[in-house]
């Protein structure tokens, strides 16, 4: 269920255009990062030079901010203050996640094996009938871990006071952006995906319950000049001064600096938006299966291996910049309408009764495990001998 962000009131369980076309944007910027990390053609190992350093600023680094910006959408309507959250409802959401994930790893799966574009092997029967315990789509993975954690965690930090939140606000701020991008630290824990989704959820938790009115237009335009400068410092530092760890700079960490920065700014200018469109919140509901059918290896290998091969187009001066957008776009557009075919067969099928199968579990569990308990407890109970 969609919840008010504070700048703007909508009903209960509507969808908030401005943060969905923000949703829209960090897929697009996550494919867009996906062009460059996983091309044939390699942008790190290109002679170092204003063209290079502009397209890893404004382009090749943005997936950071795209999977900063998707999960902090997220949780900004999960962790509502005062919102109870409990584990039933989180794992029923992820529940209704896997079933999704399932659907496109047998569908992808088949077509990879139709296609020739992978061997038939133990890994990827795993990661076709196990899409969530093999890892293979690393933000769902930690997405759902998150939120089978997510009740416990809210309590945790709903049970310190502003004070001793904010004071764990700028340690994460401190671990994260600072030791993260001092070249020879970059390598530390902070690199672990869950850690750094897990700082991330204590930020916005801090920034959600205690600053829910976010700061003006210019604040959000100055974070965004100002995260584009760090990370076009970084990049031009990184590549002349410390070439061994340039690839770290160039596709930096969720928790760098100017990529925190960066999704702070975006965040705030389109939390200011006010307006309403079915055709944003129709296209926002499919945004995801754009992620999972573009970064399923086989597929992404066959589209940044063979299909969409940057090196022709770099050396010239228009196309090295509009090749990128008009190829990630596109594979949107694609993507968004195979989704629509998905939620057809799904309408007549696993979502006319959405969630039956998890409340039936759930509710039998439930009593099974009341009566197990009831039992315990009557077992310990022992018999009083009242006669001398």
């Amino acid at each position: 269920m969609r919840e008010e962000t504070g700048t703007a009131t909508h009903k209960q369980g509507s969808r908030q255009s401005n943060l969905e076309l923000l949703r829209i944007v960090a897929m697009v910027m996550i494919i867009m990062h996906h062009f460059f990390f996983f091309n044939k053609f390699p942008l790190p190992q290109q002679p170092i030079g204003r063209k290079r350093v502009l397209i890893q600023t404004f382009l090749a680094t943005e997936g950071r901010v795209g999977v900063d910006l998707f999960f902090a959408i997220s949780i900004w309507f999960l962790c509502k203050p005062h919102r109870q959250i409990s584990f039933r409802s989180t794992a029923k959401r992820s529940w209704i996640l896997e079933r999704t994930l399932f659907f496109w790893s047998i569908v992808l799966g088949i077509a990879c094996l139709m296609f020739k574009l992978t061997p038939l092997s133990l890994a990827l029967v795993l990661e076709i009938f196990l899409p969530l315990l093999s890892y293979h789509w690393w933000y769902a993975t930690i997405y759902v871990l998150i939120l089978l954690l997510l009740p416990m965690l809210v309590r945790g930090l709903e049970a310190l006071t502003q004070r001793q939140h904010f004071a764990l606000t700028c340690l994460i701020l401190f671990i994260g952006p600072i030791m993260g991008d001092i070249p020879g630290l970059n390598n530390f824990m902070i690199n672990d995906d869950l850690f750094q989704m897990l700082c991330l959820l204590v930020l916005l938790c801090y920034i959600r319950w205690y600053h829910e009115q976010l700061p003006s237009n210019w604040i959000g335009l100055a974070c965004l000049i100002f995260g584009y400068a760090i990370i076009g410092v970084q990049e031009a530092t990184a590549t002349t001064v410390f070439p061994q760890t340039a690839s770290a700079f160039i596709f930096p960490k969720m928790l760098n600096l100017g990529i925190l920065v960066q999704a702070f700014g975006w965040f705030i200018l389109f939390s200011h938006l006010h307006f309403h469109s079915k055709i944003i919140n129709w296209i926002a509901s499919h945004v995801f299966a754009i992620y999972l059918i573009t970064e399923f290896v086989p597929i992404r290998d066959w589209i940044w291996g063979t299909v969409f091969n940057y090196e022709p187009y770099y050396h010239s001066r228009v196309m090295s910049i509009f090749y990128p957008i008009g190829v990630v776009l596109f594979l949107c557009i694609v993507c968004v309408l195979l989704d629509v075919v998905k939620s057809v067969i799904f309408k007549f099928t696993v979502d006319r009764n959405k969630g039956q199968w998890f409340d039936l579990i759930w509710d039998h569990a439930t009593k099974f495990l009341n009566r197990k308990n009831q039992s315990t407890q009557i077992s310990d109970i022992k018999p009083t001998n009242t006669s001398r």
